[in-house]
This record gives structure tokens, sequence and C-alpha cells, in this order.
């Protein structure tokens, strides 16, 4: 079940402002490393409302970090797919390709940001589990927080 996930963990901080989040997704012979910039309390607020989805997931929700810029950009979009209530996770990454990395972003292109998308099934125990491990993370930037998907 580990095969499947998607993580985060801070690798650089600029406080009290800005952090860093190295994102690494990994479901179904797929995978895609990306990086995206978050204020912490921003991202402690998201994984509050995220938590509380869980227990009670009624409508979509979205977390978004970073920006569609070039520079790095995450969104998981979370939501049930059926009457059992089963969740699934969206989550699309863009980042800049290598050469635009190495160039020290001197204006990204659209053709050169990479991106990466897929569904990823999962529960809501893995799921609150996740929310609270990312608002460990807002403030313990030692923390990773992993979303583990299910078959």
């Amino acid at each position: 079940m580990d095969d499947s996930f998607i993580q985060l963990r801070v690798i650089y901080e600029d406080l009290p402002d800005l952090i860093e989040l190295a994102i690494k997704v990994r479901y179904g012979g797929w995978s895609a490393d990306s990086r995206a910039y978050a204020s912490p309390t921003d991202f402690a607020e998201e994984a509050k409302r995220l938590a509380k989805w869980a227990s009670d997931p009624d409508h979509p929700m979205t977390l978004e970090c970073g920006a569609d810029t070039g520079l790095g950009w995450l969104v998981m979009r979370f939501y049930t797919v059926d009457l059992a209530g089963h969740i699934c996770c969206a989550v699309n990454l863009a980042t800049p390709s290598m050469q635009t990395w190495h160039a020290q972003h001197r204006g990204a292109r659209p053709e050169s940001t990479w991106r990466f998308g897929i569904e990823m099934p999962t529960e809501a125990g893995l799921l609150e589990r996740f929310a609270l491990e990312c608002l460990a993370l807002s403030t313990d930037f030692s923390r990773t927080a992993r979303l583990v998907g299910v078959p």
C-alpha cells in the first residue's frame, strides 16, 4: 500500500513568510517531483480545513501551494466518487524544466513548464492523518507529510 503516495516536506524556509515544499508523487508506475512555495500560516489553515473535510466530505475541497508561473505549483483536489463515499485526490504539479531551472528562471515559457497529473484513491482515515501531518509540518520543518493511496 505504501507504493502509492503524495509526500510533502520543507526544504527551505524564509520565515516568517515563506516555506518551500518538496513534493514527491508516486502512483501506478508514474512518479514526479516538484517544488512549491507556501506561507506557513496559510498552509496550517489549509491543513485544518482538510482535517475537517476528511470527517465530512460533503463537497470537493482544494489545497493549493505556489502558482502556475513556471516556478512550482501544487494543486490537490479532494472529492468523493460514489454514494459509498470513497475518496480520491487529483494531484496536479507544474514545475520548471531542467533547462529553465538551470537558466535561473529567466522567464518561464509555457512550453518549458513540465506538468503532471493523476487521480489517486485514498481513505478518510489516511486523509485525516495526512492533514494532521501537514499541520505539524507547518511549524516543525523537519517533519514529512505523506498521503498514502489505496489500490
